[in-house]
């Protein structure tokens, strides 16, 4: 391939790219919790998509790919904090929804209860969590989730059922022991 073609297809490759950046920043973010160190990620993650283009073969998508790419760059990013400090951020970038008709008792309890859903959500083993992110958040299918993951398809079943059921039992145990004290 001459120079002049081989720049095109880095330029449609490019473009390419481009248009999965905002469901790769949905994945970082989901995962990170921080809108910084999401758009931190898929910058990182597209950087290196785009040097290691040569070994992108076409066995999967690009957006798999891609998307594998940023997984890997968001678990860099998680193992280099502290676990505490990412507690701490999920629970502060948190927003109210203002345009609730509802009362402040009401705002407040679903205030609540989120932030418990993204400090529980965070508590979980991390393969189970980028696993329940990716199908239920994300709206990843099993099977593309276990091509991101490179997992069996029942590996990324497993993690999802195993932290439907921690957080269902966190949740039930917390909700259980928040109903007791009234």
């Amino acid at each position: 391939m001459d120079e002049a073609t081989s720049n095109q297809a880095g330029l449609a490759l490019s473009q390419q790219i481009g248009l999965h950046v905002p469901r790769m920043y949905r994945v970082a973010y989901r995962l990170l919790a921080d809108a910084d160190k999401a758009h931190d990620v898929v910058q990182e993650a597209c950087v290196k998509a785009l040097a290691k283009v040569v070994g992108f073969d076409g066995r999967s998508a690009l957006a798999t790919w891609l998307h594998r790419i940023t997984v890997n760059c968001a678990k860099d990013a998680m193992r280099s904090e502290s676990r505490k400090d990412h507690a701490d951020a999920v629970l502060q970038s948190q927003p109210i929804d203002r345009a609730m008709p509802y009362s402040p008792a009401q705002v407040t309890e679903t205030k609540e209860l989120t932030d418990l859903a993204w400090a529980l959500l965070e508590k979980l083993p991390d393969d189970c969590r980028l696993a329940f992110a990716l199908t239920q958040l994300d709206g990843y299918s099993y099977d593309e989730a276990a091509e991101i993951e490179g997992e069996p398809r029942g590996t990324i079943a497993s993690r999802v059922f195993r932290a439907k059921r921690i957080l269902l039992e966190q949740m039930n145990a917390h909700i259980g022991g928040r109903n007791h004290e009234r």
